[in-house]
């Protein structure tokens, strides 16, 4: 896992590469994925939607389960890294539009309802653990809807700050239990957040829109919590407003500020932070328990 992240640049450099140049119809798409390919699945449907093309994100068992909550989609954008989860492909057979699916997977090829498969195969994983694939599928959809003059400088800068947001994540707090913030396009980002350090260090950590956190969850905040809070580089006075109400409560709260087109950045400090978490409590974080690299039904 840890080997992984660090070589990031390789797979966000690719990612730039394919995004510049993949032409597809996005009005009325559907993203669909399971685990943290739906969380990302949600970040690319926003920026659609922040383009002004109707495009929404479900899970693909939802699909699977309940074919008609997807609606009418004029096609489907799938996301796999190993291009072989079956929830993904029963739902694509199920809706019979277009398809393109994202993967690590280079031995996958169009069939199975895909027309097409765009190939990061230099964020390939051996780990079960999704982390420079995530951020470098991320780093192709930031380049498709921001444009690739927002994210051709995402590798450069990933090699000069990866030592720095390593430590960062070593400064952040320990505690009883996390909770991970974010709105926006940092909505998805806050649940991959929430589900690294929950399925690698088997901590107890929850994710939720910024301002539903008063709507219930704030109730859980003590001294023994510590509170990330994903916020925009410019605004985001709602949503340091929760950080200030829980930091009275006795929270320790962390700001970590982004810009859409550097969301890799602010993700990739909570992937060090579950390394990081896992082997200090004694496991191994490359093999979490009771999880498989596919998902097979």
């Amino acid at each position: 896992m840890l080997d992984e992240v660090w070589q990031s640049g390789n797979g966000w450099a690719q990612a730039v590469e394919e995004g510049s140049r993949l032409d597809w119809s996005w009005d009325g798409v559907l993203f669909l994925g399971s685990g943290s390919s739906y969380h990302l699945a949600q970040v690319a449907a926003w920026l659609a939607r922040r383009k002004g093309y109707g495009a929404q994100a479900l899970p693909s068992g939802e699909v699977v389960l309940y074919p008609e909550v997807a609606g009418k989609p004029q096609s489907v954008v799938g996301i796999s890294r190993s291009g072989e989860t079956t929830e993904l492909f029963k739902a694509v057979e199920t809706l019979r539009v277009p398809a393109l699916l994202v993967t690590t997977n280079p031995r996958v090829e169009p069939g199975q309802g895909f027309e097409r498969v765009v190939v990061l195969d230099r964020a390939q994983e051996a780990a079960i653990v999704q982390t420079r694939s995530f951020t470098s599928a991320l780093v192709l959809f930031l380049t498709v809807f921001l444009g690739p003059e927002a994210t051709s400088g995402l590798p450069k800068l990933w090699e000069q700050q990866a030592p720095a947001l390593w430590q960062r994540a070593l400064a952040w707090p320990r505690a009883e239990r996390y909770f991970v913030l974010g709105t926006g396009p940092a909505w998805g980002i806050a649940q991959e957040a929430a589900l690294k350090l929950k399925e690698t260090a088997l901590v107890q950590v929850e994710s939720f829109h910024t301002l539903e956190f008063r709507h219930g969850p704030m109730s859980m905040v003590d001294e023994g919590t510590a509170v990330f809070l994903l916020v925009p580089e410019e605004g985001g006075e709602l949503e340091r407003a929760v950080g200030g109400e829980v930091a009275r409560l006795g929270a320790q709260v962390v700001e970590v500020a982004y810009r859409w087109n550097t969301l890799p950045l602010a993700l990739v400090p909570f992937q060090f932070l579950a390394h990081q978490l896992a082997t200090g409590r004694g496991l191994d974080p490359d093999q979490p328990r009771h999880l498989n690299y596919v998902v097979r039904l």
